[in-house]
Formats: C-alpha cells, sequence, structure tokens
C-alpha cells in the first residue's frame, strides 16, 4: 500500500490486459477509473474490485471526457493514465480496406491521441505523474498478415519517445510496455480465426505452434503485462521514460 492514495484512469479496461492492470492497481492501493465499450464485464469488474467504471469509446472525445470528469470528481485528479485500449485485425498492405486501415487508425493512434489530451492536463495539475501506453513486439519486428495492426502499434513507440521528451521538464514520465502474445479473448478469437485456416480448426494446435516460437516454451498471460505496467507507473520507476519495454518471452532476443 502507498502512504498517498493515487489514482489511475485505464482504457479499455474490461478485459485482457486492461482487467489484469484494473486488478493490479486496485490490489495496490490505487484509486481506479476506466473506461469500456465492453459495458457488462466492465460492471462486473468494477463490483469485483470496488473500482470506478465509465461505459465509452476512446474514439469519442465526448466519452473519454466524460469518464475523465467523473473519475476526477470521485477521487479529486489522476496521477497516471494506461492507454490500453486497441483492436486488432489479420490483414496485409495489399489486401487491407480502406475501411479497415480507418479504423485500426482510429482506434489503435488516434484513439491514444484522444486518451493522452483528455487526461494528461490532469496530470499536469498535479504537478506530474506517468503515462504507460499499451504498445506490441511489433514496434521491433514485422509479423505476417499484421500490417494495420503493426502499423499502428509502432506509432505508439514514437508517440511514447516524442511525449516523453516534451513532457519530462514537465514531471510527467512516459513509457510503452511491447508485449508479445498474450492468452486474452482478443487473441483467443483472433488465433481461433487462424487455425479455422491453417489447422483444420483446432485452437489448442495453433496455440502450441504459437508457443513454440518463444524461447521460454509459451505465451505470456495478462497478468504478467499488468505488472510491469504498474511498475513503469509507480514511484520505483522515477528514472525511466520514454523507454519501450519488451515482455514478450524472448521471442525478439533472436
Amino acid at each position: 500500500m502507498q502512504d498517498t492514495v493515487k489514482t489511475v484512469f485505464i482504457t479499455g479496461g474490461s478485459t485482457g490486459i486492461g482487467a489484469a492492470c484494473v486488478r493490479k492497481f486496485a490490489t495496490e492501493g490505487w484509486n481506479v477509473a476506466f473506461m469500456d465499450i465492453n459495458a457488462d464485464d466492465g460492471a462486473a469488474l468494477a463490483k469485483e474490485c470496488d473500482v470506478l467504471f465509465t461505459e465509452g469509446s476512446t474514439r469519442n472525445c465526448s466519452d473519454l471526457d466524460a469518464a475523465v470528469a467523473a473519475a476526477c470528481r470521485q477521487f479529486g485528479g489522476l496521477d497516471c493514465v494506461v492507454a490500453n485500449a486497441g483492436i486488432h485485425r489479420c490483414n496485409t498492405m495489399l489486401d487491407i480496406s480502406e475501411e479497415e486501415l480507418d479504423l485500426m487508425i482510429d482506434t489503435n493512434i488516434k484513439g491514444t491521441v484522444h486518451t493522452l489530451r483528455a487526461t494528461v492536463p490532469f496530470l499536469l495539475r498535479r504537478g506530474g505523474g506517468s503515462v504507460v501506453i499499451n504498445a506490441s513486439d511489433q514496434c521491433y519486428v514485422g509479423k505476417p498478415n499484421s500490417f494495420g495492426y503493426g502499423l499502428t502499434k509502432g506509432a505508439l513507440g514514437q508517440i511514447t519517445k516524442s511525449m516523453a521528451i516534451d513532457l519530462g521538464p514537465k514531471g510527467i514520465r512516459v513509457n510503452a510496455v511491447c508485449a508479445g502474445t498474450i492468452r486474452t479473448p482478443l487473441t483467443e478469437t483472433l488465433f481461433q480465426r487462424f487455425a479455422d485456416i491453417t489447422h483444420g480448426g483446432d485452437a489448442g494446435a495453433y496455440w502450441k505452434a504459437e508457443a513454440a516460437l518463444y524461447p521460454l516454451g509459451r505465451v505470456g498471460e495478462a497478468h504478467e503485462v499488468a505488472e510491469l505496467m504498474y511498475f513503469l507507473a509507480s514511484d520505483a520507476a522515477s528514472f525511466m521514460t520514454g523507454g519501450l519495454y519488451l515482455v514478450d518471452g524472448g521471442l525478439t532476443a533472436g
């Protein structure tokens, strides 16, 4: 527990890595406010952890403004933002549609920018704070059939560095977490689609093949990413900013 209770605002917090972050920060004694488009899971998690949930999309600035305002009304301000919300679609540069490209840019890049524009002014009012962005191992490597995702997540790496330089003198640290394959509802759905194409619908076989790519011999779990996100948000990382930190089971080591 902290001597002074801090407040974190998390996007995409209803399931997966976001939900693991909600649980981690709440367990560590922080005030937690989170938003997500998934209202049912969000409400259930808020009840479980006794935290504040607001339904909304990071693509909608008015949704973000309302969620941030609710957090500040309840907790008096913000000390940290975890920009976690994002989507994945399978595509190459040659087959991605204009609509899907727009969707991925609007969600993964612009949604993150909207989140930071809505929250960083409140960190400045506190005299500083921490931003943690959920990027990807695709800031470092390319992957097949992942053009739009790699494009947008790579952009988050540059956003991290630019913001760290601009906001460091103002007392705000900005870091990104770059995870490999993590078992979440999103990847469960995605890998079932892959398995239908390449493994006769056998998702278990597809997961086994994916795990074999990693030196640790397995994929990651959401709580393992949340641990790193929490560390970067905390005072234990007080001299760390502008970094892109891998939690990828050694995938990019080779």
